[in-house]
């Protein structure tokens, strides 16, 4: 048998053209470090790639925001087209926070190429 190319044969022997589907160009996903905030004044560094309105309501996944029941205030600090940048950006704010008793952020989880954060540049801020 020969090799057809974008045909299938169908269940009597026939050859049918197979039409491919087109995709849709994904949208490039943001990738945002956030603070999330408790009126008590404590805070939670976070990172996110979900979509502006998945965002929009999103306060982070520490057990202290889900467990939470009140009104949280939430701050985007910077965002970036790379994953890597933000969360080193991620790590690099938690990290200098890490003696804050305000900071809320007690799992540091970092795994990052260094040759992809080449050109990263880190942002300065305080809580």
């Amino acid at each position: 048998t020969s090799t057809i190319n974008s045909s299938i044969i169908n269940y009597y022997g026939a050859i049918m053209a197979v039409k491919k589907k087109k995709r849709k160009a994904k949208e490039p996903k943001v990738h945002r470090v956030y603070c999330t905030y408790f009126p008590d004044g404590k805070y939670y560094i976070g990172y996110s790639c979900k979509t502006e309105k998945l965002y929009e309501k999103y306060f982070g996944s520490s057990k202290y925001v889900t467990e939470y029941e009140g009104d949280l205030k939430k701050e985007t600090l910077a965002t970036y087209t790379q994953k890597s940048y933000a969360k080193m950006q991620e790590f690099l704010l938690q990290w200098q926070q890490r003696e804050d008793p305000n900071c809320l952020n007690d799992m540091l989880n970092i795994r990052l190429r260094r040759s992809h954060l080449s050109d990263f540049k880190p942002i300065k801020w305080k809580p």
